[in-house]
């Protein structure tokens, strides 16, 4: 490699941030004096899976560090529901029906809210990006949706 050819090193995974997405850092070779090294760190893509990525992030920590948010081919952070259950109707005259679903294969120390959020779910014939609220109990990670229903 030429001495000014910028390139990235020391790539490593890191944990699960969200549903499918693991953080990787990496070093790249800018001097934190060049007065651009965040522009050129935020514009250069690393490999990742064979795709190319553009840091999310860039932070100068005694060397200049990019940080990127893979959503692909991460397949231990990838979340589902389970245990479906329809608790009803909220209220009477709500319009509102409480669903209630299990969350499975939270990575261990993974912010469950987080999880919670972003993990898609399909019931009723719609679809959801994630729930609407979660709560953690000694039975697991649990996400609630208060769903339309005009019958309620």
């Amino acid at each position: 490699m030429p001495p000014d050819e910028i390139a990235w090193t020391n790539l490593e995974s890191h944990s699960c941030t969200s549903y499918a997405t693991r953080e990787y850092v990496a070093e790249i070779n800018v001097s934190p004096w060049n007065r651009q090294w965040a522009k050129i760190c935020m514009s250069t893509p690393v490999v990742v899976h064979g795709r190319p990525h553009f840091a999310s992030r860039c932070e100068y920590v005694s060397m200049v560090i990019g940080h990127f948010a893979i959503r692909h081919n991460e397949l231990d952070c990838v979340t589902y529901w389970s245990g479906y259950r329809d608790w009803g109707c909220t209220a009477k005259g709500s319009h509102k029906r409480h669903i209630e679903q299990h969350l499975m294969n939270v990575p261990a120390n993974a912010d469950y809210k987080e999880f919670c959020a972003t993990t898609p779910a399909h019931f009723l014939g719609q679809g959801f990006s994630g729930a609407d609220s979660c709560f953690d109990s000694i039975w697991g990670v649990y996400g609630q949706w208060f769903i339309d229903d005009p019958s309620c």
